[in-house]
């Protein structure tokens, strides 16, 4: 069904917004389509979670997909391809990031700290140098090393295979461009999925000039596009009123087949273990509201334990020491996705860290739907008015909430439970409806019928 919001100047915006139900159609005819994805199995980033099920579910339907991705990228190599080998085209990039990579240490450390925050850069490299080093070469981001060896690559697969469509999937926007230029020069119309806004992005650490840069080159870049993909409402809304293309919100989602069924105890029976995967974001995402309420819980925090998995956790363990309670939080390297989410389901709490910034509004993580699927009670820290908080209440997930005292107030309710009943209870069943990635993946399918062919599954 369509939906339509109006520009200031009265004009029409287009926005699809597609409900499936689960018959669908098995009339539809296959479609061919090159996928533009930096981010791809087996490196493990959220992104390359997300690209991978999507090409994975398309497939499965039915749809002749090749892939064009990067080889050799800095980060852990533990997600599964899950389509056949031969359907993915790895290329060589040039790493503009390198001699901020030999500054930490070479390559092999920067796998397991690999995003350069603030903390990391006042003790190897000034903040300014590093600020202008990215805002002078980072255009559109680091990966723009890519560019030519991904066309080039896509040019080999394109003189005996003609796609229907390209999609493209950004970050990186390198990604975008890439497909712009394909399809300007193969005549092929292409989509382009935004997980995060280019432009607008209120995370970019850049200097001013850039902001100037970005304006032009995202519009560029989106002038010709055939339609435009997001992960919430919010986004769409501001894409689909700035360049008036079709638009829809394909969430994130939860794959049921990666749980793994339980077997043995969870992390500690006689403590309330409270599970972080993925990274800290120092100011931004961060947890010391939460360590503020365990120390304001005296006594009682003992009964308490918080995990974190991840990369470059080191700010977690320096604010534990700021407030006393190190010997209740244990930081750990970085583990393969499936054994993350084995260690999801094992948790009593899973913690999910929003930014305090009226920006992040419509900013869903892809974090929150791995919980999800793990069916354990959520405790986010951050603004009630965030779509992943509104999406929590709604669906009975857990809590939000930004008070340390009133946090500290909800650990105690959580101890008593589980010191009660040896467990914590999980979120319904229910709650999951409509968001695993194979029903997200029938939504694009549809969207990408309705955009390029004007069908419309039965």
């Amino acid at each position: 069904m369509n939906s339509t919001l109006r520009k200031s100047s009265g004009s029409p915006v287009k926005r699809i917004s597609l409900t499936l139900g689960s018959d669908r159609s098995t009339h539809i005819k296959p479609l061919k389509i090159l996928v533009i994805s930096f981010m791809f199995p087996p490196y493990n980033r959220i992104g390359a979670v997300r690209n991978g099920k999507t090409v994975k579910h398309l497939t499965e339907m039915g749809h002749d997909i090749k892939v064009i991705s990067a080889n050799n990228q800095p980060c852990q190599k533990t997600l599964p391809l899950e389509i056949p080998d031969e359907n993915v085209i790895y290329t060589n990039w040039l790493n503009i990031r390198k001699p901020v990579e030999l500054i930490m240490g070479g390559r092999k450390k920067v796998i397991n700290q690999p995003n350069i925050r603030k903390g990391a850069v006042k003790s190897i490299l000034k903040k300014t140098i590093y600020r202008a080093y990215k805002s002078l070469l980072y255009i559109p981001d680091e990966q723009i090393g890519w560019y030519p060896f991904a066309l080039n690559a896509a040019a080999n697969v394109l003189t005996d295979w003609k796609p229907d469509l390209i999609f493209a999937s950004g970050t990186p926007f390198t990604s975008l461009m890439a497909a712009k230029t394909l399809s300007v020069r193969y005549k092929i119309p292409w989509i382009a999925e935004l997980r995060d806004l280019w432009a607008d992005n209120h995370y970019n650490d850049y200097y001013k000039f850039r902001k100037i840069i970005e304006k032009k080159l995202e519009a560029k870049t989106l002038s010709n596009v055939s339609g435009l993909v997001t992960v919430s409402e919010p986004l769409a809304e501001i894409l689909a009123e700035k360049y008036n293309k079709p638009t829809t919100v394909i969430m994130n989602g939860y794959s049921p087949e990666d749980y793994p069924e339980l077997t043995g105890n969870r992390l500690n029976e006689k403590h309330l273990n409270i599970v972080y995967t993925g990274l800290i974001y120092e100011g931004k995402r961060d947890p010391t509201p939460l360590f503020k309420a365990l120390q304001s819980l005296g006594d009682a925090a003992k009964n308490v334990r918080v995990h974190f998995y991840g990369r470059a956790l080191s700010i977690a363990g320096r604010l534990a020491q700021q407030y006393g309670i190190d010997h209740l939080v244990k930081t750990n390297d970085p583990i393969p996705y499936k054994e993350s989410l084995s260690i999801q389901k094992q948790a009593d709490i899973l913690l999910l860290l929003l930014w305090d910034d009226p920006r992040e509004k419509g900013v869903y993580t892809g974090k929150l739907f791995e919980y999800i699927g793990a069916e354990r009670p959520v405790l986010a820290i951050g603004r009630p008015d965030n779509i992943a908080a509104q999406l929590i209440k709604n669906r009975k997930l857990g809590e939000t909430i930004q008070n340390p005292n009133q946090i500290a107030s909800r650990l105690k309710q959580w101890i008593e439970e589980k010191q009660r009943n040896n467990m914590i209870r999980p979120v319904p069943i229910k709650a999951k409806k409509g968001l695993s990635r194979k029903e997200q993946s029938e939504k694009l399918e549809a969207f990408f019928l309705k955009v390029i062919t004007g069908e419309k599954p039965k």
